[in-house]
């Protein structure tokens, strides 16, 4: 497949171009499919990923000059890419009738947060909220819960404050509840 996309790039970016494949296409698909659940539609993100970076924003990626800018850069655009797909596919959200988020909602630790979700919510249905989440909350839920990231490493990744990724943390997985509670829509709780 790196051929076909070094047949897009100038002879002079090929180089650039490979350096970029080999360094993040792991993530890029380890990203998308974390997003996705199913192998073949994190492929094809990460294809339209490179695709779109050989075509259109080869010039905008050879400008990054800070390896942490370029590999967010990178995995935002392959974040991107695969929530896109997710809302194509247009997932029905079904909820198990005996979730009752009103019982950790009081005090909502890590721990007792995940056990929560993971135990009375189906993948997808979780998924879809996640994705409707306002995107101050949802980079914070995502880079924290699914990637896997400390709140330190996360507040550097999105050029925030550590109080503040704290705060959009504790609001993202009260909304997050409640949008699960409600149907998986986070539309009216921004």
């Amino acid at each position: 497949m790196l051929s076909f996309y070094l047949a897009l790039v100038d002879e002079e970016d090929q180089s650039k171009f490979k350096e970029i494949y080999y360094a993040y296409r792991k993530q890029m698909f380890f990203l998308a499919k974390s997003i996705l659940n199913n192998k073949m539609d994190a492929e094809d993100a990460v294809h339209e990923v490179f695709l779109n970076i050989a075509v259109k924003h080869m010039k905008t990626v050879k400008n990054i000059t800070s390896e942490d800018d370029l590999r967010n850069y990178i995995l935002k655009a392959t974040k991107n890419t695969a929530l896109n797909i997710l809302k194509k596919k247009n997932k029905t959200v079904s909820l198990d009738t005996d979730f009752n988020p009103d019982s950790v909602l009081e005090k909502i630790n890590d721990n007792s947060f995940k056990d929560s979700i993971c135990e009375q919510v189906n993948y997808d249905s979780l998924v879809d909220a996640v994705s409707s989440l306002d995107e101050k909350y949802r980079d914070v839920i995502y880079f924290h819960y699914v990637v896997g990231l400390t709140l330190q490493e996360t507040a550097t990744l999105l050029n925030r404050k550590f109080a503040t990724v704290n705060t959009q943390i504790a609001r993202g997985k009260k909304i997050l509840l409640e949008a699960l509670k409600t149907g998986g829509n986070t539309d009216g709780n921004n």
